[in-house]
């Protein structure tokens, strides 16, 4: 055996162990085809070799095709059901049937159309677990990933959609170099009969009466089973090659429960997409590359027997989502980046403008008149334009308060006003010192008394008139004037600085009775305030 490590590492690089009692064969799995092969022969010294074999060539995935004679296939009715009573259900059976191996599966393949409708599931087992047993341990070894264990006979279904006919009643007929005849018999897609017979070494005798006298063997087996009648008479397929291939066109004639097709498998091959050609009539490549071309479930490998595959295999998925991480971001960096450089240009661009108009501004500045003040004084100064304007008002306010509060008191006669407009409900009406008496600071704005944007202040100067001397009616008066203001909503203050006669307490009282008061003067400030939205 001559092997090396110098193959090209591949992604989807995988290879096969096709077993039988007597051989094994490992075939490589390359560009989409089958590629190199070796056989070994399954005894000790052949063990050895292939385990030099395993330590020679790279560590890729292996798919074990079996075609042993100690697979057995037991079809079954079970309960229709789910999850642990079926698992329940389904232990019980192997406790019965196959008790002493490891290589057990279960195929739900449909459901009964009457009654309970139960379950068809079919049984399969490798009776003998050391017809398989001591290659696993090899690859367990060698770390190999096993991705599984697959049966031969299973894989038959997998050549339906590459023969002529009909497909309710089909039994394939196939030689394997490794193993001997296997005769498969699939009805309505599914595998119901499986049988491997012992060849003798090609070429020491004729296969034709051999392969005749094993197939009317099976064909009297399902006419028992009332599997084959006139009106679903058994599609017999010869997968043959070479000189045997010509040899059994004219072994059969059709009758009324069996018709006989004779296949050539290179043009199967050729089929299923492989360049393969083969000379000998032996269906082991096709069978292989079926396998390898696009592999089905597991069937016989525990978890146990693929955890270098399951390692493998999250390792990749490892790489895979490493790698998109790192394509996504670079994409999002050079996103990013371009998103950078369009900024960088455009604040570039901005500067430019902005040198360009700033020249254009100076320029146009130097051309300007000398004036006395500098631009931004102007600007200053028209902003404090702008708020005064805001505060503008006229006396027209405070005229129509009096106007209001002068209608119910005919006796008050008006003299003088001053008047002004302030931030500050504390402020004279007069701006001359001493032009008004003092007043009493008003309380900040609370509850009772609300804020202002500004205020009009008047001071009001008056007199009794007629007054016949009755101080007592004038005050009275004056002090029901100041109290019309009072319940006015705009009005903030009101106070009576000044009364014909001094009233208080720290005032002297003197006089004649002789004496006669010409006139009843007096002075209110009455603070108005202007809200927010004036």
């Amino acid at each position: 055996m001559i092997s090396s490590r110098t193959l090209r590492f591949e992604l989807f690089q995988r290879r096969a162990l096709y077993l039988s009692a007597h051989k094994a064969t490992v075939y490589h799995w390359k560009k989409g085809d089958l590629g190199t092969s070796f056989l070994f022969d399954a005894n000790d010294e052949g063990r050895r070799y292939f385990s030099r074999y395993l330590k020679e060539t790279p560590n890729t995935p292996m798919y074990m095709l079996v075609d042993v004679f100690e697979e057995e296939f037991r079809r079954e009715t079970m309960p229709h059901v789910y999850g642990g009573d079926r698992a329940a259900i389904i232990a019980r059976r192997k406790a019965r049937l196959f008790r002493d191996t490891p290589y057990f599966n279960y195929t739900v393949q449909g459901r009964e159309a009457d009654g309970r409708r139960d379950d068809r599931v079919l049984l399969s087992a490798i009776t003998s677990p050391k017809a398989v047993r001591p290659w696993s341990a090899l690859l367990e070894d060698e770390k190999v990933p096993l991705a599984g264990i697959y049966s031969l006979p299973m894989l038959a279904t997998s050549l339906l959609k590459l023969l002529p006919g009909g497909k309710d009643n089909v039994l394939i007929v196939s030689l394997h170099s490794v193993s001997g005849l296997r005769q498969t018999f699939i009805r309505d897609g599914e595998l119901r009969v499986s049988r491997l017979i012992q060849m003798p070494r090609y070429g020491t005798e004729p296969y034709g009466p051999h392969i005749r006298e094993e197939v009317e063997k099976i064909r009297r087996y399902l006419n028992s089973l009332r599997l084959a009648t006139p009106e679903e008479p058994i599609e017999i397929y010869f997968l043959m090659a070479g000189e045997l291939l010509d040899e059994m066109k004219h072994q059969y004639r059709d009758s009324g429960a069996s018709r006989h097709h004779v296949i050539d498998i290179n043009e199967l091959l050729k089929s299923a997409g492989s360049g393969r050609r083969v000379s000998v009539p032996f269906s082991d490549q096709l069978f292989v590359h079926q396998l390898l071309q696009k592999p089905p479930s597991n069937v016989y490998a525990s978890g146990s027997d693929r955890r270098y595959f399951t390692l493998r295999r999250m390792r990749h998925a490892m790489l895979a989502a490493s790698a998109v991480l790192l394509l996504g971001s670079a994409a999002w960096g050079g996103f990013n980046l371009m998103g950078g450089l369009s900024y960088k240009q455009q604040s570039l661009l901005a500067q430019s403008k902005t040198d360009f108009y700033n020249t254009r501004y100076e320029m146009a500045r130097e051309r300007l008149p000398q004036t006395p003040v500098e631009p931004a004084d102007l600007q200053v100064a028209v902003e404090i334009a702008d708020v005064l304007k805001g505060y503008k008002t006229t006396p027209f306010g405070m005229m129509r308060l009096l106007s209001t509060g002068l209608q119910n008191q005919p006796m008050v006669q008006i003299d003088s006003i001053d008047w002004r407009a302030s931030s500050n409900p504390n402020a004279s009406a007069d701006d001359r010192a001493g032009a008004a008496p003092p007043v009493a600071a008003l309380p900040p704005p609370g509850p009772e008394r609300p804020a202002y944007r500004f205020y009009q202040i008047a001071v009001i100067n008056g007199r009794i008139e007629p007054f016949d001397g009755n101080y007592r009616e004038a005050i009275t008066t004056i002090q029901r004037f100041a109290e019309s203001f009072r319940r006015m909503e705009s009005v903030y203050d009101v106070q009576v600085l000044s009364l014909p006669l001094d009233i208080s307490s720290s005032a002297s009282l003197q006089g004649s009775t002789q004496a006669r008061q010409k006139e009843a003067g007096f002075s209110v400030r009455l603070v108005m305030g202007i809200g927010r939205e004036a």
